[in-house]
């Protein structure tokens, strides 16, 4: 495990002895996460059961670099900052898109403690993922460049909700005790039931310098925050969708995979 831990950590360009364990490292290696490592359901579309033993999950995505979703991205990044000394607990959220108060708790994500503060830190929320870790001690607005952030705390019960640049309730998260069998139930469920969103959806996502790229089934997604530029063009063959998974997504897939991707996207048109 040291081993997939330090490899990882230098990858992101960063080391186990790091002197700075600060605030702006754990800001630092967000950023860098969700710029070379995609949050990706191509796993989950192919029925594959995805192992979230500690060594499957950083050969899985960080040495094949096969992309991963929250339970698989939020894990990792949890065990590095824990190897690297900082205070962390698992959290799983309830995810808010919808607006639906019963939404279950299907987003796992950290709660960082540091010098007697608290935060919400997260790299597993796709396109939408804040990546800046997110105070939580009051209510407050939490600024990341162009992003902004509204945080309500009401108790131990936090929602967080996107205001720039666009509206956005992410999700809600009670400050209770969690452990990696409460994650291992809502990971199963999300890459196994028939009925699962990441079961029958393509979604990929990556954030890099401003910039922020999703594919959803047949449409390819692209934002420039600074620009406030919004693209999308539809995906129409498998050798395109072939070309944005490996170039822009930066993922380890095959041309063979990817045909069936293309084709099963399409029967579901």
């Amino acid at each position: 495990m040291h081993a997939y831990i330090k490899n990882y950590l230098t990858t992101l360009q960063c080391s186990l002895e790091q002197a700075n364990k600060d605030l702006h490292l754990v800001a630092r290696l967000q950023a860098l996460h969700v710029a070379k490592y995609s949050f990706s359901s191509v796993n989950a579309l192919q029925n594959l059961f995805l192992s979230n033993d500690p060594e499957q999950l950083f050969k899985r995505l960080i040495t094949e670099q096969q992309g991963g979703y929250c339970f698989e991205h939020n894990k990792i990044f949890y065990l590095a900052l824990q190897a690297l000394g900082f205070d962390v607990e698992i959290l799983i959220a309830r995810v808010m898109l919808n607006g639906q108060h019963d939404n279950p708790r299907s987003h796992r994500l950290t709660l960082l403690t540091l010098e007697g503060k608290k935060y919400l830190v997260d790299v597993g929320f796709g396109v939408s993922t804040p990546i800046v870790p997110l105070a939580i001690d009051q209510s407050g607005i939490v600024i990341d460049g162009l992003n902004k952030y509204c945080i309500v705390r009401d108790g131990n019960i936090i929602t967080v909700h996107q205001q720039q640049p666009e509206e956005k309730f992410l999700y809600r998260v009670e400050l209770a005790e969690f452990f990696e069998s409460d994650c291992e139930i809502a990971h199963f469920y999300s890459h196994q039931h028939p009925s699962a969103a990441f079961v029958n959806n393509l979604v990929v996502s990556r954030i890099v310098d401003g910039e922020r790229y999703l594919i959803r089934n047949h449409c390819f997604s692209y934002w420039h925050e600074a620009k406030s530029m919004h693209k999308e063009q539809a995906i129409e063959s498998s050798e395109h969708l072939y070309q944005l998974l490996r170039e822009v997504f930066l993922l380890n897939i095959s041309l063979q995979s990817t045909q069936w991707l293309f084709t099963k996207m399409r029967s579901a048109l």
